[in-house]
């Protein structure tokens, strides 16, 4: 299965360098899956509007869920899969860069890469070479857990943590950035868990 989604980025990939020719901005990312009511915008300067399987976002565009909803993103560079949870906000980026995680549930599985790849947030960025793991933000706290591999998370103000699998990282930002603990299976479940198809990873 990871075969076949490595080889689906690959064409995906080629594809939209021949559509990128010249002038016109390249896809960064394609949406694969749709459930419930969600938000795309192409680019960064364009309107939400439904979103639909097959649309292709350039570099700012991003979607965003209502309740009971969900989409599930493959980027192009790095074959990464982003299942985008309900209530929550996700724009995608070029480069290094896998994404801006706004608000909500997102959960990512990072195929191994030479470089590190990263999620930016509004209280730090996350950096990966190749994982499973899942985020929770809002405006006044963090939470990171990791099923697989390893990610280290970097402040706005630098303070580094590495979270390795079976760890977390759940921080109250009004207070210091907290130390690693371990997740249990209650808690990893709670988080990794969901009865919706659309965000069940392929396990390695």
């Amino acid at each position: 299965m990871k075969t076949v989604r490595i080889l689906l980025a690959s064409l995906l990939a080629a594809a939209f360098l021949v559509a990128g020719c010249g002038n016109q901005p390249v896809p960064v990312a394609k949406i694969v899956s749709v459930s419930g009511q969600v938000e795309a915008r192409i680019t960064a300067d364009q309107s939400f509007a439904a979103a639909s399987v097959d649309l292709q976002l350039m570099a700012g565009g991003a979607v965003r869920t209502g309740k009971d909803s969900g989409a599930s993103l493959l980027t192009v560079a790095d074959s990464a899969k982003v299942d985008v949870a309900a209530d929550s906000y996700f724009e995608v980026r070029a480069g290094d860069k896998i994404g801006f995680q706004g608000d909500g549930k997102a959960v990512y599985d990072v195929n191994k890469q030479q470089k590190s790849i990263v999620v930016e947030t509004q209280h730090g960025n996350t950096a990966v070479l190749g994982t499973r793991f899942g985020q929770l933000i809002s405006s006044s706290s963090f939470e990171l857990y990791v099923a697989e591999g390893k990610v280290e998370f970097t402040s706005k103000t630098g303070e580094k943590r590495q979270v390795g699998a079976g760890q977390q990282l759940v921080w109250n930002t009004s207070e210091a950035l907290p130390a690693v603990a371990e997740t249990n299976v209650v808690e990893s479940e709670a988080f990794f868990g969901s009865d919706k198809k659309g965000f069940e990873f392929n396990r390695r």
